[in-house]
């Protein structure tokens, strides 16, 4: 899990960070509780230098935007990358 720098709040309920590797487009975001790791949101814009790129993220609700700027636990979680089928050959029947 990347771990992200919460930045601060836009206006219109968004949440900046800063990451130290860019991460893919609607990767989950989750803060870590004592035991367990809670989805808070998904990034949505990805922008500035390469090297270490900023991230905005989408919160699902109010609660979890708040939990996220009072946290210092905040990551970009892993998601499970999705097998491509093989395409089928054509051929006898």
């Amino acid at each position: 899990m990347e771990k992200i720098k919460i930045l601060h709040r836009t206006p219109k309920g968004k949440i900046i960070g800063r990451v130290k590797k860019q991460p893919r487009f609607n990767s989950p975001v989750g803060i870590k509780l004592k035991d367990r790791v809670k989805k808070i949101g998904k990034i949505y814009d990805v922008f500035g230098p390469v090297e270490e790129p900023y991230v905005k993220i989408i919160p699902y609700s109010e609660d979890d935007a708040e939990k996220t700027l009072e946290s210092d636990n905040v990551f970009v979680m892993n998601e499970q990358s999705k097998k491509q089928s093989k395409p089928r050959k054509k051929g006898r029947k």
